[in-house]
Parts: structure tokens; C-alpha cells; sequence
């Protein structure tokens, strides 16, 4: 009997994510929250290397990488309230955009 309803409860958690879908909202939050760690990535780099005085590219890539990261909290947001949907692109679009716009709102708020 345990056998049997082992695979009765395999078959089933098959047979629901497959009902899932992918968001094309979450999928856009993840690909825009990646972009704007790779943009502050990318600008603390040239920072570090031109010992601070990169300063026009640096603040160039640190507001579109705000923005980004500020655009993939609010898709995150939207994507996680759809109904069946699969839910890592939603996921990672909302931790990374909450964590980005965190640390670039920090940073804009401690230069000022």
C-alpha cells in the first residue's frame, strides 16, 4: 500500500507543475534584476581600478543599474501575484531586485 501511494503522490506533483506556466513578467524581473548586480558589479570594478576617479561612468551605471533594479522589484511584485505560475523567475526577480535597490539606494542616499 505505501508503494503504491508513493507513486499516486509522485505522479501527482508531476502532473501540477506541469499546469504551471512561465511568466513572461518574471522572466523580464530576473533578466533586469541580473543585469543591474551586473552593472553595479561592473561599476565598483571600474571604480576600484581607477582608483575613484571614474566618476562619470561609474554614476552613469550606478542610476540605469537603480533603475533596472527598481523596474525588476516592481515586475517581481506583479509576477509573484499571477496565478499559476512557475515560481523562481518571480522569485529571483524580487530578492535580487530588493536587495539591489536596497544597496544602490544606500549608496545614492550616503553620497548625497
Amino acid at each position: 500500500m505505501a508503494n503504491s501511494r508513493k507513486e499516486y503522490f509522485r505522479r501527482t506533483r508531476k502532473t501540477r507543475m506541469r499546469d504551471l506556466k512561465h511568466s513572461v513578467t518574471g522572466w523580464i524581473g530576473a533578466v533586469a534584476a541580473i543585469c543591474a548586480a551586473g552593472l553595479f558589479c561592473v561599476s565598483v570594478g571600474f571604480s576600484f581600478y581607477y582608483g575613484g576617479e571614474a566618476e562619470f561612468f561609474v554614476g552613469t551605471a550606478g542610476l540605469i543599474a537603480l533603475v533596472l533594479a527598481a523596474g525588476a522589484l516592481v515586475l517581481g511584485i506583479l509576477a509573484v501575484r499571477e496565478e499559476k505560475v512557475r515560481p523562481v523567475p518571480p522569485r529571483i526577480s524580487l530578492v535580487l531586485g530588493v536587495i539591489m535597490t536596497a544597496v544602490l539606494g544606500g549608496l545614492y542616499t550616503y553620497g548625497f
